[in-house]
C-alpha cells in the first residue's frame, strides 16, 4: 500500500473507497453512504483541525474532486443498466 498525504485528492479518494469497502454498502444505500462520509470528511476539515484558511480551501476543492470520482465510479458505473 502506498502512502498518499493528508489532503490529497489521492487521499480522500481512499478514504471515500475504504468506507464503501469496509461497511459493505449495497448499491441502493451508495448515494445516502456517500453523502455520509463526505460530510464526515468536511467535519473533519473544517472542524477538527485548525488549518491556515487557504489550506482548509484546498483540502475542501481535493475533497470535491475526489468526491466527484468516486462518486462516478461507484454510484454511476454500479447502477443496474435500465
Amino acid at each position: 500500500m502506498s502512502t498518499v498525504l493528508f489532503g490529497t485528492v489521492e487521499y480522500y479518494e481512499r478514504e471515500l473507497i475504504n468506507y464503501f469497502s469496509n461497511n459493505h454498502i449495497s448499491n441502493t444505500m451508495k448515494e445516502d453512504a456517500t453523502m455520509k462520509i463526505f460530510i464526515m470528511l468536511e467535519a473533519e476539515i473544517f472542524k477538527v483541525f485548525l488549518f491556515d484558511e487557504a489550506i482548509r480551501i484546498k483540502c475542501m476543492q481535493n475533497l470535491l474532486k475526489a468526491f466527484c470520482r468516486v462518486s462516478e465510479s461507484f454510484l454511476i458505473k454500479e447502477q443496474p443498466n435500465k
